[in-house]
């Protein structure tokens, strides 16, 4: 296979990471960027050496394209997956991978059905400190994980696109926006799954028609227990974003891009987070995924997992009491 040809659907702020990742492996190329705003597509074209378009219709026309990085607003996820394996194209999905489970379960169809690879973007995944409390969770540093809690806390107000707070593009607030990577963080690093959520959401500051506060309670099928804390406030990033994770033989905190700390009877650490190359490592590993015709390390089955999650949350939080999800 030559050098992998790739377009990238969106221009916003997450495009322009991908834009960046994509330049520096040499065996993927940036050779489109659409986006409905050309002028925004043009100016990202141009810092990548692409063609600009304002539909990936016409990208399909006019190149031969292998890869796709898609950037878009959630409910726009399951049109760009049907063309895209109508056309045989891969793809990389920002998440969440839609917006609804039968969305999710469409374009699994789709993909597996054209033999195309899905990856989900869950790049905290590839961020130095959660893979080393991977590995040292696989190696039994704490014993069996007990408890967890993840508190993600992003800035609000009018930091992320206006489409954020608004329910029918983004099938939620924040807990879909940010609060989606606290869910699959939990479900990668505990290995289990949810097998029941307890959840209230606040609309505090009234963004838009979603919620900008939740807190969940999660029940693990290993019989692990879990809170989640998502807020969006308008006024910084109190606390950042942190998880931590607690066992008979020690515990782990992370904070994230900052450090990583081990505390166990048998020693411990605390040392700081090697780099920033989180999406580098995630572009890397789809483009290799594509070139070896393998399943990526995050598949779509890891998306429609934490969308799953995520909506029995919301059901929870709705009828005020527990959701069992099958």
């Amino acid at each position: 296979m030559g050098v992998l040809r790739v377009v990238l659907i969106g221009a916003g702020r997450v495009a322009e990471r991908h834009a960046e990742s994509y330049a520096a492996n040499p065996e993927a190329q940036v050779v489109a960027v659409v986006d409905p705003l050309l002028e925004r597509a043009e100016a990202l074209a141009a810092r990548v050496g692409a063609t600009a378009h304002a539909t990936f219709e016409d990208v399909l026309a006019s190149a031969t394209i292998e890869a796709a990085s898609v950037c878009v607003p959630h409910n726009l996820h399951l049109d760009v997956a049907r063309s895209a394996a109508r056309a045989g194209v891969h793809l990389l999905m920002e998440k969440p991978i839609a917006n609804t489970l039968e969305e999710a379960d469409e374009m699994i169809a789709a993909v597996d059905e054209a033999g195309v690879t899905m990856m989900i973007g869950f790049v905290h995944r590839f961020r130095t400190e959660v893979l080393e409390a991977k590995q040292l969770l696989e190696q039994g540093a704490l014993g069996p994980p007990a408890t967890a809690i993840d508190k993600f806390c992003s800035l609000g107000g009018l930091h992320p696109p206006a489409w954020v707070w608004r329910k029918e593009q983004a099938g939620g607030g924040v807990l879909m926006y940010g609060g989606i990577h606290a869910i699959d963080r939990l479900l990668w690093l505990l290995g289990s799954h949810v097998v029941e959520v307890h959840a209230r959401s606040h609309n505090y500051t009234g963004y838009g028609d979603v919620e900008d506060g939740l807190v969940g309670l999660l029940e693990f099928s290993s019989g692990a227990s879990a809170v989640l804390f998502e807020n969006s406030p308008p006024y910084g990033r109190p606390g950042g974003w942190s998880t931590e994770v607690f066992g008979p033989e020690g515990a782990l905190r992370i904070q994230t891009g900052e450090w990583i700390e081990l505390t166990a009877a048998s020693g411990g650490f605390r040392h700081g987070a090697e780099d920033d190359l989180h999406f580098q490592r995630e572009i890397d590993e789809f483009v290799a995924a594509v070139r070896e015709g393998r399943e990526p390390s995050v598949p779509a089955a890891a998306g429609r997992a934490a969308l799953d999650v995520a909506l029995a949350l919301y059901e929870s939080a709705a009828r005020g009491m527990p959701v069992a999800l099958s």
